[in-house]
């Protein structure tokens, strides 16, 4: 991701929960929209820090009035999904830029199911 783009975490009426601004140095800051959330300005270290954080928020595809959805400027065009399970693998490599193999990489140790 370029510096100054986003990915937004936005619950079911499209209000934006959760921000993952990209800074100039390849770190994101986190903004919430609550700001009394505990993740408000946290610095994540890289694209690898914001799929964690962007994973803890899904949930099965079932309990749709709970699901967020994510979005974002993908490399090349916009990207919106949902964040259930069975995580969008391709979704993620085009919302934060990175090959599928690398986010397949990623979440080869999380015990969720993956979409091909």
């Amino acid at each position: 991701m370029k510096c100054g783009q986003a990915v937004f975490a936005k619950n079911t009426y499209g209000a934006v929960v959760l921000r993952f601004i990209g800074q100039c140095d390849g770190r994101f800051i986190v903004v919430a929209s609550n700001v009394a959330d505990h993740r408000n300005g946290y610095m994540l270290p890289d694209w690898r820090a914001v799929l964690r954080e962007l994973v803890g928020l899904c949930v099965p595809a079932k309990l749709a009035e709970q699901t967020l959805t994510a979005e974002g400027a993908g490399i090349p065009e916009w990207v919106c999904f949902p964040l259930t399970y069975p995580l969008a693998v391709s979704g993620f490599a085009r919302l934060l830029g990175v090959p599928a193999d690398d986010v397949r990489e990623q979440l080869s140790d999380l015990a969720v199911p993956l979409e091909v």
